[in-house]
């Protein structure tokens, strides 16, 4: 809500939330089997296009990448150092920026496998340049080195030998109120 209530752009930023559908009993072959599985639905985002990366990769070339870059580092100035939402993805629309799967990379690694942490927060500002649409009275860490090297798919941090899985995986509850924004 905090960059939208700002009006840094002359559209909204909404994070997509998807839900958890549960099959039903149905009949034929098409649906023997899947009774009471579950699965993760969200709604077609159209032109949907990458912008950045939880390991600093970012799209610069044309001006909604430059934005999303903004965001991330608004996001970090905003939760006074705490966090950076990046990992953004989504569709630009007539009135809107529809983000989907989103990275919150914290200080304490509290957002699960895709959270890379401090290092992760200090990977993105090695490779952020502030463009048109930051501030310059926005903080940055000062630890700003390269840890990971940036690239454009969503990495994760391993442990002991494999991925984190039994890690706190964030919900609507306890993620919203780390960055503030508008949700579908």
């Amino acid at each position: 809500e905090e960059w939208n209530s700002r009006r840094m752009i002359n559209k909204l930023v909404m994070v997509n939330i998807p839900e958890v559908w549960t099959f039903k009993n149905g009949i034929g072959e098409l649906h023997s089997g899947v009774s009471g599985k579950k699965v993760l639905q969200e709604p077609f985002i159209l032109n949907y296009q990458k912008f950045n990366s939880n390991t600093g990769w970012a799209d610069n070339e044309t001006p909604w990448p430059r934005v999303m870059q903004a965001l991330s580092h608004f996001s970090y100035h905003a939760s006074s150092g705490a966090f950076v939402l990046c990992d953004l993805q989504g569709g630009v629309y007539a009135d809107s920026v529809v983000l989907t799967d989103p990275v919150i990379l914290s200080r304490t690694k509290m957002y699960g496998v895709t959270d890379l942490g401090p290092l992760g927060i200090s990977s993105f500002f090695s490779n952020h340049v502030c463009n048109e649409f930051c501030k310059p009275t926005w903080m940055k860490p000062v630890d700003q080195r390269r840890y990971f090297r940036p690239q454009a798919g969503t990495s994760m941090a391993g442990g002991g030998g494999g991925t984190n899985a039994n890690q706190h995986v964030p919900t609507l509850r306890n993620r919203h109120y780390a960055i503030g924004f508008r949700h579908l």
